[in-house]
């Protein structure tokens, strides 16, 4: 018996109706759940403070019972080494994550860095060791082995205290203040008075009252515990060379220092936020014609008029910073939504104020991508997320069907898959075993168990 087209007309309306419905729902959801960052109860405090490395396309987590963990990678062809940045810093085998992978069974790992092609960490016995890329000594050993696929001990001594890593080159303190560096040398970031690469652990000068280093790709900067400013490395508003530590200001009211990638931002006691980068007055960063760069030196510019700034941290052609009353700035390149201020502006020439606020148990900027892990033990991620392959052909379809909608009504964008949030995106939480060692146990995690990635037996 035939269905009368009357019939067929209503279920049609009927399926319409009910698909519309959905869309609705789903848009409603979105809304009420995207913006802002929701913060659950705080963890008990580990043995170990929690540390995120955001090297380029991969990053790195020291979670608080010593144990560490990475993610991201990319397929790509174009990374220097030839071979796909695919976490063969950090790994013995390629491998491309969305989520943390644990990174061999210790967890007594207490600092980490990383160039995004080795790694170099500390231990609770004060021992150092790394992994990785070796083709210029960055892994510290005089063997220029390609690759080291486990972490490997430098040396026998365990008195290090810090650690920093360029793109090729580490820098590092022990506990009697002196200052120590190795790996690749091109631009003179080592500080040892030449541009020839050294392989194993080398002592810089005599001084031995260094308290805090930070490096980017060819340059590094300390800070004494006299609160004067050092550098050395390539000069990008100059074009040269310091081949040996080189005091940049005259003042000793320096506090704190934070480095990436052609980017040095500095505090001071006073609460004023310096910046020395190579696009200060490029018109991509902040203009230092206009009156918001209230100051200038020979090496910074200051940001603004403020003097209530209180905590720093530079990414590429970007920076975030706090203020003594909890608020979080950003400031520079927001090409992949980076800055977390939920528009599609590709850049903040001055610090804009953050639309959400979040008490960060560690946070780390990056390239293209922001980091945090939250009190609760919550991972938030917004810019690009890493680690993203690419979509199947059926999803490219799916998504080519609902790109006339999505441009029309732009609410829809969240049915597109996107591997990029303008908006802080919960990524991960530490997961059970972790937390068991805070005594608080599996109880509010919403992971599944992570298997563990071996990273191989450690070599001493």
């Amino acid at each position: 018996m035939n269905k009368s087209p009357g019939i067929k007309k209503w279920r049609t309306r009927c399926a319409i109706a009910a698909a519309l419905i959905l869309i609705v729902l789903l848009v409603f959801e979105h809304q009420l759940h995207a913006p802002g960052i929701r913060m659950g109860k705080p963890l008990p405090q580990g043995k170990v403070r929690p540390q995120l490395v955001n090297a380029g396309d991969i990053a790195l987590l020291l979670a608080p019972d010593g144990s560490l963990w990475a993610w991201g990678g990319t397929q790509s062809k174009l990374a220097w080494n030839g071979t796909g940045s695919r976490l063969m810093g950090v790994f013995p085998q390629p491998s491309i994550s969305e989520v943390p992978l644990r990174v061999g069974a210790d967890s007594d790992w207490t600092q980490v860095a990383s160039g995004g092609s080795y790694t170099v960490a500390l231990k609770s016995d004060g021992s150092l060791w790394a992994w990785g890329w070796n083709g210029e000594g960055e892994v510290g050993q005089a063997n220029l082995t390609n690759h080291y696929g486990a972490p490997t001990r430098i040396g026998r001594e365990t008195n290090w205290t810090q650690i920093c890593a360029g793109v090729a080159h580490t820098v590092a303190l022990k506990i009697d203040g002196s200052l120590w560096a190795w790996g690749f040398n091109n631009r003179g970031q080592l500080g040892d008075g030449t541009t020839n690469n050294i392989s194993v652990p080398s002592m810089i000068g005599v001084d031995r009252d260094w308290q805090a280093i930070a490096a980017h790709v060819n340059n590094t900067l300390a800070l004494k515990r006299n609160g004067t400013i050092w550098r050395w490395g390539s000069q990008s508003n100059s074009g040269n060379e310091l081949l040996t530590p080189t005091q940049m200001e005259p003042g000793t009211n320096w506090q704190a220092i934070s480095a990436y990638d052609f980017n040095l931002l500095a505090l001071k006691t006073d609460g004023t936020l310096w910046l020395s980068s190579m696009l200060v007055g490029a018109g991509v960063y902040i203009n230092a014609a206009s009156a918001f760069a209230s100051g200038h030196t020979d090496n910074f510019t200051q940001v603004g008029r403020d003097q209530d700034w209180i905590e720093i941290h530079a990414g590429w052609i970007s920076f975030f910073a706090r203020k003594n009353d909890g608020s979080w700035w950003g400031c520079g390149l927001n090409y992949e939504g980076q800055l977390g201020l939920g528009t599609h502006v590709l850049c903040a020439p001055s610090p804009r104020r953050l639309p959400f606020s979040f008490e960060p148990w560690v946070f780390a900027p990056g390239q293209g991508t922001t980091l945090l892990l939250g009190l609760d033990g919550k991972l938030w991620t917004w810019g690009r997320r890493l680690g993203l392959s690419g979509p199947s052909a059926t999803r490219q379809k799916f998504e080519a069907f609902l790109a006339p909608a999505v441009k029309r009504f732009p609410a829809f964008r969240f049915l597109i898959k996107s591997d990029i949030d303008q908006t802080p995106h919960l990524l991960w939480e530490l997961p059970p075993e972790v937390r068991r060692s805070l005594g608080t146990g599996p109880n509010g995690s919403t992971n599944d168990p992570t298997t563990a990635h071996p990273a191989g037996p450690s070599h001493e």
